[in-house]
């Protein structure tokens, strides 16, 4: 068996026992470790990184440890959340981590928020600490109000930060990388590009950004299928991207790892493998044998989700970790294929289909239209592993078992056979290509 069958084997089965009811005693003895005993537990949810490991974030029931009441350690408030990864640590554990060999598997966990790898986590969620960062002298702590938005393990966290009327998002990163997003704000805003304005940091890795203006797009998109928003204003931001983005590191985009990508799929739906992989390899293809066009500045998660809109202009462009050299074609597809799953996510995207064809056939003007279906199929791919996932609360040993379907997750195959098949006919057309 080749090295690379047998990680993605390991992987599957990392996937398949945080899914089951082994994660148990784990988190028992995780808790236990910081004076805590575990009550009920479900997982929360589930992320999959192909050729790195797999993590599960579970929502638990804590009560203090018989032998740890009334320590002032337990003062604080309980845990929520505690978090099993297969994934490599390059480091000692931190000391809320319990390790546990698995045959060649290391599994590591942890009770959030101390993520080994994200070491200004903690911080941003107290609200002591988050007030003097973010807000500064003159702010009430005991105002301020933390909500964790979003949550990467191992890999990145934003926390919202409310004081009165005033509004920061905290972004938690890696070590040493909160230096670098930092001065690509300062870039983008020094540009007149839309990027939103540092407000303190980073310190401790955790970087404090003031809430930009706009309405976010997705909510334009569920409420008339963002019929306001012309195409030309996203090509207009991206356009605006200044030349010093190309001496950024260049990010390989969503496609060109789809054959890793289609393991993620693998993992959430092992009946469908070899649908996937066939489909994963015609994407491949298709990708290889289209033109990308040249090098650009480009963002590199460019989608709804991290686009602000005021008066039918682009007014706040998030999440630019990813800024750096690359084909205008992959952020085009990258707003596609992430649009074109969103009415399996929710009933109230009913005209986004209006919306994704007006926005690709305005795409279609600007980069080959084989291109940017062939690789709006590989991110649609790569959004399979990441669909919402169903679990059952289970109560210590004689918890519930297994998930519920994966609707959603067939839902987003679907959509990469479409755009796939889209692609394909394109390619045979015969009045092919962009026009100026």
């Amino acid at each position: 068996m080749r090295a690379r069958d047998a990680h993605i084997i390991r992987e599957q089965d990392a996937i398949a026992l945080l899914g089951s009811d082994a994660p148990e005693d784990l988190l028992r003895r995780v808790l236990a470790t910081a004076g805590w005993e575990l009550g009920a537990w479900q997982l929360a949810s589930l992320h999959h990184r192909p050729g790195v490991g797999a993590t599960g974030v579970f929502s638990v029931d804590a009560v203090p440890h018989r032998a740890a009441r009334g320590r002032a350690a337990l003062s604080g408030p309980a845990p929520t959340h505690a978090c099993i990864t297969s994934c490599p640590l390059p480091q000692a554990p931190a000391r809320v981590t319990v390790v546990h060999r698995r045959g060649a598997d290391t599994l590591a966990a942890w009770v959030h928020p101390h993520d080994p790898l994200l070491p200004g986590l903690p911080s941003a969620l107290d609200p002591a600490a988050a007030t003097r960062f973010a807000f500064g002298p003159g702010h009430d702590a005991g105002a301020t109000l933390l909500e964790l938005r979003s949550y990467r393990p191992l890999r990145r966290a934003v926390v919202l930060a409310r004081n009165g009327d005033e509004r920061r998002y905290l972004k938690v990163l890696r070590r040493d990388a909160a230096g670098p997003l930092a001065e690509r704000h300062r870039m983008l805003r020094a540009a007149g590009v839309p990027a939103p304005a540092l407000a303190a940091g980073p310190v401790q890795d955790v970087v404090a950004m003031q809430a930009a203006p706009g309405t976010p797009l997705a909510e334009l998109l569920m409420r008339d299928g963002a019929e306001g928003v012309e195409p030309d204003a996203l090509l207009r931001v991206l356009a605006s991207l200044p030349a010093e983005v190309m001496a950024l590191p260049t990010r390989p985009p969503w496609s060109a790892r789809v054959r890793d990508y289609a393991e993620g799929a693998v993992a959430a739906l092992p009946g469908e493998a070899d649908r996937i992989r066939r489909l994963a390899a015609g994407i491949d293809a298709e990708v290889r044998s289209s033109d990308g066009g040249p090098l650009v500045p480009t963002h590199g998660d460019f989608y709804e989700g991290n686009l602000l809109v005021a008066d039918g202009s682009v007014s706040g462009l998030l999440d630019v970790d990813a800024l750096g050299p690359g084909h205008l074609v992959d952020d085009l597809a990258c707003f596609l294929g992430h649009l074109a799953v969103l009415p399996a996510l929710h009933t109230g995207y009913a005209q986004v289909p209006q919306a994704l064809l007006r926005f690709a056939q305005a795409f279609d003007r600007r980069v080959d239209p084989v291109a940017l279906r062939s690789r709006a199929a590989a991110v649609s791919l790569t959004l399979v592993a990441g669909a919402r996932r169903r679990a059952d609360v289970r109560e210590g040993a004689d918890g519930a078992a297994g998930r519920d379907g994966m609707p959603e997750a067939v839902s987003r195959l679907e959509v990469a056979e479409r755009f796939l098949t889209e692609a394909q006919r394109l390619r045979t057309a015969p009045h092919r290509g962009r026009s100026a």
